[in-house]
């Protein structure tokens, strides 16, 4: 088996889930999660994680972490790096599913050595205060980032913290750990944001409150409130004021644009990975691995699958042809 692997980024909703699973049941591959809020074992409904136990195919790296800690993108790619190797053991394709982009980018250009849990310290400092405190140890690298772009912020903040060096002055090494097919998987904005505010309706009547108010008064609520996963922080202040059923449709209006915002950062940092990525291709004319990019809305699933498939087929990731 040769290191192939499959990566597949989108916002949040765009169903990133049901695509990598109609496409697994297609070759001999094994879904790995790259979205950091189902590493958690308590967050389930509010994370939209998969069923993943029942699945027909093999998951990793879901429910992983019991505790209130965070994982920083180097133990990320650690992890990872050891799933796909015992997959491809089994002479299986990795397929790497998730939105969070700083995850996923690691499988790519690797984190500054040197990094630790205290890395992502940098990610409870209140919002508005980290990019001024970027600007005040690399005024350079702050000017070039939007004062909202809270990934890029704390990415910078945490190589600071973790290296001593300005973030201005370091240059990320180009190192995927495989050959790899890139999927960039996006919807119209309207057809996007419309499944984000269903979704979020959905995830309230499944039991999204109940299963944060089991989070209350427990280790875990300071932590959801500083690392502010989306939706969490804003029950946990619904629980607060008494769960008052006149401010449930307020509470599904925050939880929704919230979430709409979150997608919007997550397709601009998609993007520029993509970009970023055709540009490595390029330079290092590497011909086998290759970056696509699907939308969607127009419902041509099994049309983008078997033009996968197709792909798969031309880097060659089985010594036999299985596909």
């Amino acid at each position: 088996m040769r290191n192939c692997i499959i990566i597949i980024l989108g916002p949040t909703a765009v169903g990133k889930t049901d695509f990598a699973e109609s496409l697994a049941q297609q070759l001999p591959s094994e879904i790995v999660n790259a979205d950091l809020g189902q590493f958690y074992t308590p967050f389930s409904i509010g994370t939209a994680k998969p069923d993943w136990r029942n699945s027909p195919t093999a998951q990793h790296l879901f429910d992983i972490i019991n505790e209130p800690s965070l994982m920083t993108v180097a133990q990320y790619r650690d992890q990872a790096m050891k799933v796909f190797e015992e997959i491809w053991h089994r002479n299986a394709i990795p397929i790497v599913v998730g939105g969070s982009g700083f995850y996923v980018k690691s499988l790519f250009f690797p984190p500054a050595s040197g990094f630790t849990k205290k890395a992502d310290a940098a990610l409870f400092h209140p919002e508005k205060d980290r990019w001024q405190q970027l600007y005040g140890i690399d005024p350079e690298r702050a000017l070039r980032i939007h004062r909202n772009d809270i990934y890029r912020i704390s990415r910078a903040l945490d190589i600071y913290y973790t290296t001593g060096k300005r973030p201005s002055e370091q240059m990320p090494r180009y190192q995927p750990l495989g050959t790899f097919c890139f999927v960039y998987v996006n919807r119209e904005r309207d057809d996007l944001y419309a499944r984000i505010n269903q979704r979020t309706g959905l995830m309230l009547e499944n039991g999204w409150i109940e299963e944060v108010e089991r989070l209350q008064h427990t280790a875990w609520e300071p932590f959801l409130k500083k690392k502010k996963l989306i939706g969490y922080d804003d029950i946990l202040e619904y629980l607060d004021a008494g769960k008052a059923k006149s401010d449930r449709e307020q509470l599904i209006d925050a939880i929704s644009q919230k979430t709409r915002n979150y997608a919007k950062r997550q397709v601009t940092f998609a993007n520029q990975l993509f970009a970023q990525l055709e540009k490595m291709l390029l330079e290092t004319a590497d011909t086998r691995s290759s970056c696509v990019h699907f939308n969607l809305t127009s419902g041509k699933v099994e049309l983008y699958i078997n033009q996968l498939l197709k792909i798969i087929r031309s880097m060659h990731c089985f010594e036999k042809d299985r596909l």
